[in-house]
């Protein structure tokens, strides 16, 4: 990526904003209409991609054609000559064909696409797109943060989600997650309770989002306390992880949070080590909350600087539950800063618990960033398969993939199919069973690849060949730094 930094020398990975000083309209509210989406050239007309109804779509069916879709974001692309405005591609089906999807009242800086998420907001069958841009100005709040909902099918229409009150530098919309009823967004650079950096996360019921509804380390029942530069909300995950049987509980992730014992703390323990809060039956709001916190000495070796809590994904399989949470600093197998995931399983209304812990072993090295980027899929059967991204891995950022069937017969599989620089496994994630891997450093405009269940090669895909749309007059960048 353009502002690349190795996982290994940074406290956060970064972007600086080079918007115009004009900032965005302010909305009448947390949530507001937007005149509609700007599309690229696409390889249909509207009424060609676009049936006329969402009957029968897919779980990540965008176009309602019965085939599963995914998402490419590309946050330092300069469409209408605005630098790093960013951009989002959907492509439909194997890539056949695809749309460019930016909003027209997007500033330069904004990183529209820095995360991207394809999820069933508003009930109507297709599904719909979610897109954060954190670094966008917000009623004269600059990168306050945005998140974008690009809803899915023949309409076309659009709308924007803001913290209730936006916060200067907070990035809303660093991270997003979904599942049931509910929109989380990661504000993680939030000055929360008064504390720098310590974060927050919104919650939004669907299908009609309304005012996102906040939650801290200071609200009351959540596990631990808000200090500086904890940044709480930098992964999120939603699903079934203990609480009531029915009800969606919440993963917030806090990678740069200190091992530092009970109570508040500053410049104490073991810096950055990171954890994860688990807060259960978050559908409705709550006077107190119950939680679960986790920090990573509970399931393995902890050391300052793992980062426990940068990615996570979650999954269920024949009514079981797996949280993955990695720490792409952790000492995976003994070998310093290799990188580690900590795989959970939960059941019904039965609390997570630690299942086993997964590492390169001997094959690790360190700062390959191993557990960078995670995605889930089922398989049936009882088996479902983690992606894990390690994007520094190999000759000169060449990036990889470890590609682990969890099961009766657990197997793992290093994908590669990248060249030095690419950082393959910057992102992932799955349409159906195919697998969908970024290397936003392929070329000058990046790319991602899509490997089916038994394909042995992937297929490359990127803005302007073959028949992915390019931006119409302008120019991608990071194609990849996030799917979804």
């Amino acid at each position: 990526m353009r502002l690349l930094l190795s996982v290994a020398a940074t406290a956060a990975i970064a972007l600086t904003s080079t918007g115009a000083a004009e900032a965005l309209t302010a909305p009448a509210g947390p949530l507001a209409a937007t005149s509609g989406v700007a599309a690229g050239a696409s390889t249909g007309t509207a009424s060609s991609a676009f049936p006329a109804d969402c009957a029968g779509a897919g779980v990540s069916d965008f176009d309602g054609d019965g085939l599963e879709d995914f998402a490419v974001g590309d946050p330092f692309a300069n469409p209408g000559g605005l630098t790093g405005s960013g951009a989002v591609h959907v492509l439909f089906g194997r890539g056949e064909k695809g749309k460019a999807v930016t909003v027209p009242e997007a500033k330069a800086g904004d990183a529209f696409g820095w995360s991207v998420r394809l999820a069933k907001v508003d009930g109507d069958g297709c599904a719909d797109l979610l897109v954060g841009a954190p670094y966008a100005d917000v009623a004269g709040l600059a990168d306050a943060g945005a998140v974008y909902v690009v809803y899915g099918g023949p309409g076309g229409r659009t709308a924007r989600l803001a913290a209730p009150e936006p916060e200067a530098d907070a990035h809303f919309g660093w991270s997003l997650a979904s599942g049931g009823t509910l929109v989380a967004v990661g504000a993680p650079h939030e000055d929360a309770d008064g504390t720098a950096d310590s974060g927050a996360v919104y919650l939004f019921g669907t299908p009609t989002p309304g005012t996102g509804r906040r939650i801290s380390q200071e609200t009351e029942g959540v596990t631990g306390n808000g200090e500086v530069g904890d940044m709480f909300g930098w992964s999120l995950a939603i699903g079934r992880l203990g609480g009531g049987s029915d009800e969606p509980d919440l993963a917030v992730g806090v990678p740069y949070e200190n091992d530092d014992g009970v109570g508040r703390q500053v410049n104490a323990g073991k810096p950055d080590s990171g954890s994860i809060a688990v807060i259960y039956d978050v559908r409705e709001p709550k006077d107190e909350y119950a939680s679960r916190k986790w920090d990573l000495r509970e399931v393995a070796r902890s050391e300052a600087g793992d980062r426990f809590g940068y990615a996570m994904a979650y999954t269920e399989q024949d009514g079981i539950g797996y949280l993955a949470v990695s720490a792409p600093l952790g000492d995976g197998g003994e070998v310093k800063d290799s990188g580690l995931v900590q795989l959970f399983q939960s059941s019904g209304d039965r609390e997570i618990n630690p299942l086993t812990t997964l590492h390169q072993g001997a094959e690790g090295a360190e700062g390959e960033g191993y557990g960078f980027s995670l995605a889930f899929t089922g398989e049936g059967a009882g088996e479902v398969r983690l992606a894990v991204g390690v994007p520094f891995d190999g000759t000169g950022g060449q990036g990889g993939v470890r590609l682990i069937t969890i099961g009766a017969q657990a197997t793992s599989t290093l994908v590669s199919q990248s060249e030095a620089g690419d950082h393959f496994g910057w992102s992932v994630g799955f349409s159906g069973n195919r697998l969908v891997v970024g290397a936003p450093d392929r070329g000058g405009a990046g790319a991602v690849v899509l490997l089916g269940r038994n394909d042995s090669q992937g297929i490359p895909l990127s803005p302007g060949t073959g028949k992915v749309p390019a931006l119409e007059g302008a120019a991608s960048a990071d194609f990849g730094a996030a799917v979804g």
